[in-house]
């Protein structure tokens, strides 16, 4: 049914007006890998990894019709309030599977599309050495990037690079001692091995709270980006930047409707009308327990 009415928004044209009416918006994308296997995986039941023909099927629908910006640019001209141009877009992904080195980046190279990569610190520093093959192998998809193979994305592709915390656990749940490690030592360990100076942030699981934004802003982060569906006015507060979340499941007319923001007129209308759960958001709001352990960062 849903796969129906993205079909009827997009071939009705509406997904052009809704691109229309947020032109001067920025638009987000959430990836988490691209995989060559001609077969669903079983570990991923949720699409999240893209076909890499989807995938590229994606980009030249993109390059068309927006304009891709790297995340660094896009922080550059909200530092500096500058307006950048009409249908602006970043694209990101999550986790830092191996298979963004053999499947995805040769992808955004080939249509010349800047991209960034939130990686799981532990996970990148966990490989036990590099494979020298840069083709694509089934077990790309399970794998994660090291920081030989993040060094050699950001030197050949200019491929940005992040922090999705140490371990990927949801920062909510956590004592403090254990939200200052995910927070801080991922961000000393992009600085240590890929020079950065601000790395930016993506939330785990897309949980974040005014707290945590505070928390991320303090320790030096460039931003923080979350898997909330709105798309971010040119003002849009830096720590709690909205994504669109897509997944091997979004066929051209589904890709459009999520793209424009229309999916996100959706949401907010199926909960106006009472059709849907008020949380079409993402944010989790601390517990009063949470609070009062708030992380302590000293100036």
């Amino acid at each position: 049914m849903k796969k129906l009415l993205f079909a009827l928004l997009y071939y009705s044209g509406a997904t052009k007006f809704a691109a229309w009416w947020n032109r001067s918006r920025i638009i987000f994308l959430c990836y988490h890998g691209v995989t060559k296997s001609s077969t669903p995986l079983q570990h991923d039941p949720k699409g999240l990894h893209v076909n890499h023909e989807r995938f590229a099927k994606q980009l030249a629908y993109l390059r068309k019709r927006y304009n891709i910006v790297p995340l660094d640019e896009y922080l550059a001209a909200a530092a500096a309030h500058r307006k950048l141009p009409n249908y602006s877009l970043v694209v990101t992904f999550d986790d830092g599977f191996r298979n963004f080195l053999t499947a995805a980046a040769p992808l955004l190279a080939e249509n010349n599309i800047p991209a960034t990569v939130f990686l799981i610190t532990d996970h990148t520093g966990s490989q036990n050495g590099d494979r020298r093959s840069t083709e694509w192998a089934p077990e790309d998809d399970l794998r994660y990037l090291s920081w030989n193979e993040a060094r050699e994305l950001s030197d050949k592709y200019d491929v940005e690079f992040g922090s999705h915390t140490c371990s990927h656990s949801r920062l909510l749940t956590l004592s403090p001692i254990e939200t200052e490690r995910e927070l801080l030592d991922s961000f000393k360990d992009l600085v240590a091995n890929l020079n950065l100076t601000r790395p930016s942030l993506s939330y785990p699981k897309g949980e974040y709270s005014e707290m945590l934004a505070a928390d991320a802003r303090k320790l030096g982060y460039a931003c923080a980006v979350t898997t909330d569906r709105g798309i971010n006015e040119p003002n849009h507060d830096r720590f709690t930047l909205g994504r669109t979340l897509i997944g091997n499941h979004d066929d051209e007319a589904s890709f459009a409707v999520r793209v424009s923001g229309l999916r996100w007129w959706m949401v907010c209308v199926a909960s106006a009308l009472g059709l849907r759960k008020a949380a079409a958001r993402h944010t989790v709001e601390p517990s009063a327990t949470a609070q009062a352990r708030r992380l302590q960062i000293t100036d």
